[in-house]
């Protein structure tokens, strides 16, 4: 009685097991299209009396005229365009004291933003 019963429990296994798995479900990804555009911006900032030095890390972008993502900061100061740079470093000299807002935007030599910009505060005192 007990091989019947281990033969019927193999046999449903086996017989089981011949019906067709399901596919698996699979997503197709396709490159993205922001070859052109950077994505990372790093900015340091010291407070030197009525100072500011800033440092500015952009992935994919060139402060070098002759490269061809070059690009250039424009500097904001509590919404007002103050300063265009084409390096990477510079120092905002004679903020009033207090607390201002700076934006930090990085565009191309035509002007036109490659979507990055920070924001950030300093204290004048």
């Amino acid at each position: 009685m007990k091989k019947i019963l281990v033969c019927l429990f193999l046999f449903v296994l086996l017989t089981g097991c011949r019906h067709k798995l399901p596919e698996p479900e699979s997503m197709i990804a396709e490159a993205s299209d922001q070859i052109n555009r950077p994505e990372i911006i790093d900015i340091r900032h010291i407070v030197e009396g009525r100072n500011v030095k800033i440092e500015c890390i952009v992935s994919g972008v060139s402060f070098v005229s002759s490269d061809q993502n070059n690009g250039k900061i424009m500097l904001y100061v509590d919404g007002e365009k103050v300063g265009e740079y084409k390096t990477p470093a510079f120092i905002v000299k004679n903020l009033e004291p207090g607390t201002h807002r700076l934006k930090i935007e990085v565009v191309n030599q035509n002007n036109l933003s490659y979507g990055i910009n920070r924001q950030f505060l300093v204290t004048i005192k």
